[in-house]
């Protein structure tokens, strides 16, 4: 299975960075477009995990006071606040974007999309589409919104690594789900039940270790 993430930014700024990285494919880049079409050739091989580093559930809470209090697991870095509300606002455009270009390139038909992160991809066309949190990120570097994206690709590994599945850091299974949202506009499922189900959150850092690909890499192994 590959794993690719995108760090949620402005791409008419420059401030958004993509990875993909599996048994055949390596690369990473800045440009949307040119991630869909690289996620699309992978899709067409095998199964992918699918990342975006911004929130993609909000909690459907039903006390005022606690509407946009942080959601269980993100401690003093709310969804709501700061940095959190950006990449949300402009995940609404971002994911839906990229989902429905994935599509397009895609054979008619082909091709299933879930938030199921218990039953992992298995086969040409599953894509697993996950939350990615990435902390302590590099704020300096020119490739810092593609090192973000690498840190999401390390945290999600690292959980798939396990002997069990992966345990989501945000404890609300109680939301409304804006991954949910984006798969109906964009014509991967029309099962309303997405609306309400939770996706797997994974949180990672950007460590002194992290080294970016070159800009547009590719690595058939």
């Amino acid at each position: 299975m590959h794993v690719a993430a995108i760090d949620i930014g402005s791409p008419e700024k420059g401030r958004q960075g993509w990875a993909v990285r599996g048994p055949k494919v390596e690369r990473c880049g800045m440009d949307v477009d040119d991630c869909i079409d690289t996620l699309a050739t992978v899709l067409e091989d095998g199964p992918l995990a699918l990342g975006f580093e911004a929130p993609m559930l909000v909690p459907a809470r039903s006390v005022a006071k606690e509407l946009t209090r942080a959601r269980a697991g993100e401690g003093n870095r709310a969804f709501s606040a700061g940095a959190g509300a950006g990449s949300l606002v402009t995940g609404l455009v971002i994911v839906p974007y990229v989902l429905a270009g994935l599509k397009a390139r895609l054979p008619a038909g082909f091709g299933t999309a879930t938030m199921d992160w218990r039953t992992p991809p298995s086969k040409p066309g599953d894509l697993l589409l996950f939350e990615a949190f990435v902390t302590k990120q590099n704020k300096t570097a020119n490739t810092r919104h593609v090192e973000d994206a690498l840190a999401a690709i390390d945290a999600f590994e690292r959980g798939a690594r396990g002997a069990a599945p992966a345990v989501s850091a945000i404890g609300e299974t109680n939301c409304m789900s804006l991954l949910g949202a984006a798969l109906l506009h964009s014509g991967w499922t029309t099962d309303l039940g997405v609306l309400a189900q939770p996706c797997l959150v994974v949180v990672g850092g950007v460590a002194e270790t992290v080294a970016a690909l070159p800009l547009g890499s590719r690595r058939a192994l």
